[in-house]
């Protein structure tokens, strides 16, 4: 870890909330995420907890339909500038949602000194099975552009305004699925209140617009 001493005695410093956390800086990486409330899932699923464990060791990444969710690797918790982990269990799976721990706490990788090169291999595998056939949606979610529309925990939801000719403007959330040149695609979460021609689970093409200076991401009716 690169902190100095006066921060180093006390990992408490850097926890964060995860509803203000960066999904960027912890997607893909191991993390140790404070949630008291789910050591009795952990203990039903066969984990060894630790009664001082109030957290797990866990690879975030992002489940296309579910959001950001927290695969864990063990019980876990911290003691001034270490994070002590329970035996892991890989013949179970357990997966925390963020949107259903939207309390929690989270202490990013930087600041981890287990041995998480062990997990390597597995992070790998776990990583692979949630991105396969996303190509397009992880060419989206590099689009910095459209983070200030991403719906909380949900990189892959998009909030988008649907634009027609006499008709008010409509907001609603698509899901990620086609990066093309000049725009970009999402299946639509919602059902129009209005007859823009398009309805839920339909694809529609949208696009990010400097409107005045401010960005907005918008599909208009042809």
């Amino acid at each position: 870890m690169n902190t100095d001493n006066s921060q180093q005695n006390n990992l408490e410093a850097f926890l964060e909330s995860l509803e203000k956390a960066d999904w960027h800086d912890i997607c893909n990486s191991i993390v140790y995420v404070r949630c008291p409330e789910k050591m009795e899932v952990l203990r039903k699923a066969g984990f060894a907890v630790d009664p001082r464990n109030d957290g797990v060791l866990a690879l975030c990444f992002i489940d296309h339909g579910e959001g950001l969710s927290f695969y864990v690797i063990a019980a876990a918790h911290i003691r001034a500038d270490n994070i002590f982990v329970s035996k892991e269990n890989k013949a179970a799976c357990v997966i925390l949602r963020a949107a259903s721990i939207p309390t929690a706490l989270c202490l990013k990788s930087d600041f981890i000194n287990a041995d998480v090169n062990t997990y390597e291999a597995y992070v790998s595998q776990i990583v692979k099975q949630y991105e396969y056939g996303l190509d397009d949606a992880i060419k989206m979610r590099n689009i910095t552009e459209l983070d200030g529309f991403r719906k909380p925990f949900f990189p892959d939801d998009i909030e988008v305004l649907l634009l027609a000719k006499g008709l008010e403007q409509e907001r609603v959330f698509v899901r990620a699925c086609k990066y093309g040149e000049g725009c970009l695609y999402g299946q639509l979460l919602d059902e129009p209140d209005q007859d823009f021609g398009v309805h839920k689970d339909e694809v529609i093409d949208f696009m990010v617009l400097d409107r005045e200076g401010t960005l907005s991401t918008v599909h208009l009716k042809k």
